[in-house]
């Protein structure tokens, strides 16, 4: 589930940059490309409760001076595929992860063995970096919830 909501939360921060208008973003669009609407409700959470971080991204200052991408070395150019390694640059672009995650999943990568990275491969990564890492980070933080989970 998580990996859907990052797919989604990619797809709206797309959509904030060209639009800059939370408002102007077609959900009806999500939910014909098969998301729940818990899913979408999630993500959209997930950027509201963010909302301070997000307006920094969009700055015209930050888009231009956000750096440069991380070069492979062979060895590293061989565990991603072309779509997963696009996937985590596009992500990187947008904010979503930063150097340090990209190289945890480098290292994680080389150290597990697992062959080829693939988007699914990334998105989970990106999902447990995310959600996990933000959940332990403060002790305010919201804990999410799947959509079929109940508060007693």
């Amino acid at each position: 589930m998580y990996e859907k909501i990052i797919e989604i939360i990619v797809y709206v921060i797309a959509e904030l940059r060209h639009h800059k208008n939370i408002n102007e973003i077609d959900v009806e669009k999500l939910k014909q490309l098969g998301y729940t609407k818990a899913e979408i409700s999630t993500a959209f959470s997930w950027l509201v409760d963010r909302i301070e971080m997000a307006e920094k991204l969009f700055t015209v200052e930050q888009t231009q001076n956000r750096g440069s991408f991380r070069v492979l070395h062979e060895v590293e150019r061989e565990l991603f595929t072309d779509e997963a390694w696009g996937e985590l640059i596009q992500m990187q672009s947008l904010g979503i992860v930063n150097s340090e995650h990209i190289e945890m999943l480098i290292e994680r990568a080389i150290m597990t063995g697992i062959g080829m990275v693939e988007c699914q491969h990334v998105k989970n990564f990106v999902a447990h970096v995310v959600f996990n890492a933000n959940i332990s980070s403060s002790p305010n933080a919201r804990f999410m919830l799947a959509g079929n989970d109940t508060i007693n």
